[in-house]
This record gives C-alpha cells, sequence and structure tokens, in this order.
C-alpha cells in the first residue's frame, strides 16, 4: 500500500463525487486524507490545543496522576491520564506502549474534571471537540449517501451527542525520545485497529512513525504532509470497527501502529468518534451492502473472535459492550 494512494480529499464544497471518494478510501484502504483548507477545524486552533498539550505533558506526574485514567476524579471509566507504559494497544505484547495519553470525553452533560493547566483552557477543549465531531457527522453523512442507504441518516444519526451517552474519546499523546536502536522489535504504539466508527489523527510536521499494515502483511509509512502538499497538513481520518460492522466488512478497519522512525520526541492528538451506546452492531440497510455481500466475512470472523465472540454472526453486540471488551483487553480490566 503506498502512502501516495491515500486520496486527500476537500470538504468545502462537498458533493456527490465527494461522498463516492470517501466510500472508495473507506472501502480500498480504511484511511483518507481531509484537506485542512480551514472549512473543517481551525489550524490555528490545532496549533493552540498541540502548545497545551505539549505544556500538560511537561507538567509534574505526581499532577498528573491525580486524575488517572479510570478513576472518579478523572471523571469515570476511559478518561483521564495514562501513564507512561500505561497501555498495551497490541494485547499480545507483554509491555506497555512507551507513550503517556491523557482521554477527554466529549461534554455531556458537562466537561469532565481537568488537571491544570488543561482545566483553564476548556472552552478551547470544548470548541475543537465540537469541531471534530461535526467533522466526523459530516463524513458520516456522506457515507450514508454513497452507501445508497434507504435512510442515509441512519449512521451519523446515531452519533448524535445530544440524544445519550458515548464512548467518544479526545486524546492528546506523547511519545519521549528515545534511544532504542533500530534492531529493537518494540513499537511506541502496538498495532491494532481503532474501536469506534472514525478517527480523526493530528499530527506535526517532522514527527512520522504511523504505519498502516498491507494485505501483504508489510508495514507502509503514512506521512504527515502527502508529497505537494502545503502547511498545514491535512487531517488523516481512518475507519474504525464499528463500520466495519455495520457495512458487512465493506469498509476497511485497517491495522496500524507507531513505530519508533528516527526515536525524536513525538505529540500527535486523536478524536476517536463513537456511536450512541446503544446502537447496535449489525448490517445496515444499503443497496452497496448487500452486492458487497459475503466478501468481509473473514475479517468480521476475526474481529468477533478477538472480542471473544463465537466467530459466526448471530449475537448482535451494543456499540458500548464492543467498548467495555476492547477496553478490557487493552488495560487488562
Amino acid at each position: 500500500m503506498a502512502d501516495s494512494t491515500i486520496p486527500i480529499i476537500s470538504l468545502s464544497s462537498p458533493t456527490a463525487s465527494t461522498a463516492t471518494q470517501i466510500l472508495s478510501a473507506a472501502s480500498t484502504h480504511g484511511f483518507l486524507f481531509i484537506a485542512n483548507d480551514s472549512t473543517t477545524i481551525s489550524p490555528s486552533d490545532i496549533e493552540s490545543m498541540f502548545d497545551l498539550s505539549k505544556t500538560f505533558f511537561a507538567s509534574p506526574s505526581s499532577e498528573k496522576e491525580k486524575f488517572a485514567i479510570h478513576t472518579p476524579a478523572a471523571g469515570g471509566v476511559n478518561r483521564g491520564w495514562v501513564r507512561m507504559s500505561g497501555e498495551s494497544l497490541d494485547p499480545t505484547q507483554s509491555d506497555g506502549d512507551p507513550k503517556e495519553a491523557f482521554n477527554i470525553a466529549p461534554p455531556y452533560p458537562s466537561l469532565q474534571p481537568l488537571p491544570s493547566p488543561l482545566s483553564a483552557s476548556a472552552d478551547l477543549i470544548l470548541r475543537f471537540q465540537t469541531t471534530c465531531h461535526q467533522l466526523c457527522v459530516t463524513i458520516l453523512k456522506l457515507l450514508g449517501e454513497a452507501l445508497a442507504c434507504p435512510d442515509e441518516a441512519y449512521v451519523s444519526a446515531r452519533h448524535d451527542l445530544s440524544r445519550g451517552a458515548s464512548g467518544s474519546i479526545f486524546r492528546m499523546l506523547y511519545y519521549p525520545p528515545s534511544s532504542t536502536p533500530p534492531c529493537d522489535h518494540r513499537v511506541r504504539a502496538g498495532a491494532h485497529s481503532d474501536y469506534g466508527s472514525l478517527t480523526l489523527l493530528f499530527r506535526l510536521p517532522g514527527q512520522s512513525g504511523l504505519e498502516l499494515l498491507g494485505p501483504d502483511g508489510a508495514w507502509t509509512s503514512v506521512p504527515v504532509s502527502p508529497a505537494g502538499v502545503s502547511l498545514p497538513p491535512p487531517i488523516l481520518v481512518n475507519i474504525g470497527d464499528l463500520l466495519c460492522y455495520w457495512t458487512n466488512g465493506l469498509l476497511k478497519s485497517t491495522v496500524h501502529r507507531v513505530a519508533f522512525s528516527g526515536g525524536g520526541e513525538r505529540y500527535s492528538m486523536a478524536y476517536f468518534c463513537h456511536p450512541l451506546d446503544d446502537a447496535r452492531l449489525e448490517s445496515v440497510e444499503s443497496r452497496v451492502i448487500r452486492e458487497f455481500g459475503d466478501k468481509g466475512k473473514e475479517e468480521l470472523t476475526s474481529q468477533r473472535k478477538r472480542l471473544g465472540l463465537s466467530g459466526e454472526e448471530g449475537e448482535v453486540i451494543t456499540a458500548k459492550e464492543h467498548l467495555e471488551r476492547r477496553l478490557r483487553l487493552t488495560y487488562g480490566l
């Protein structure tokens, strides 16, 4: 999979052709770039959020520990600070991933408790989360159109955060510099597919490391800025497990990882868009999905087995149940 084949799509004036481009990328690669042309998320807000992230991760561990993940002080499950090597995205690896993270849930009914300096920038965080979610909903609506669903809003409507609880999470990440030699097979973030519907990934120029697993078993690097793209970098979008479920395997939830790639420090931010907790993971009514048939059965069977479900279809779970199973594997809960 050559990185140049991942398309850059503009949403400045979306059309039926735009929807088709998104579906093609999502079903071929599971990844696409969205042009960062100020019509989606403010580049200045992205820059400010990176500055805030750097300040937070430089704060003392003793302060961050007060908001440790999965504790009441952090606001609940999957919220708060993840200590260095505190999680393993690849459950088969015994060592934790050498990174820190801080998870922030949607502000419904209110923004979760935040440590300083995050608490002083609550308005920025809220605005950034809101625009991230709006971008995800726009992409989901276009996918509904391209899939020729009788109800084009079927999927996007199940991401309306005003209607109930969701597993959506905004995550800031810090990978410290490392002198690990290239021959060491450890990675900064283990091989995994994402848990939700869509992920928006924000990266800084010069801080590469993301790699995708191709059908041939080879890893391919994804540049922060593809050749010929001026700053700011485009927003990288990837398909998560739930869209793979909903489309009977048509949309690809591609396995990816973060490699050391030189060992310099690395910051990134990700918005993980999840549907409402009670959304059922069953194939969506769609002419395109019907025509695709059972070609994605092997991938869906593999996903179900990773969750501890029977390999065959039949047991339908909700988005919340899926997330809970994935978190147990990640954190050993």
